[in-house]
């Protein structure tokens, strides 16, 4: 059984990309919320912990994605055979001996 067959695997592929996507947000507003009470950061810092919970979500979520799109893109199948002769050009040459 292949590994993109199991639907277990799909929901565990789901449920990291979410995980992905949630932890570094919540992290962020968290760690934002606790540091400006608790250490008298400004109230500004909130926005920018916040901003950089939202890049660091971005960039979590494309770079799975790209993993998983290397893992899944793939097929099992050979690439087509292509059987070229010098005979397959022959609309060509009979093209330049009819515009000559």
């Amino acid at each position: 059984m292949a590994k993109k067959d199991n639907p277990l695997s799909v929901y565990a592929v789901v449920s990291q990309l979410a995980f992905t996507i949630i932890c570094p947000l919540l992290i962020f507003i968290v760690g934002g919320y606790y540091a400006s009470k608790n250490f008298g950061w400004p109230e500004w810092s909130m926005g920018i912990c916040v901003a950089l919970g939202v890049i660091f979500m971005l960039g979590g979520g494309i770079s799975y994605l790209g993993k998983l799109i290397r893992l899944y893109g793939k097929d099992n199948k050979d690439a087509p055979r292509s059987y070229n002769s010098p005979s397959d050009n022959d609309y060509y040459d009979e093209y330049h001996k009819l515009h000559k």
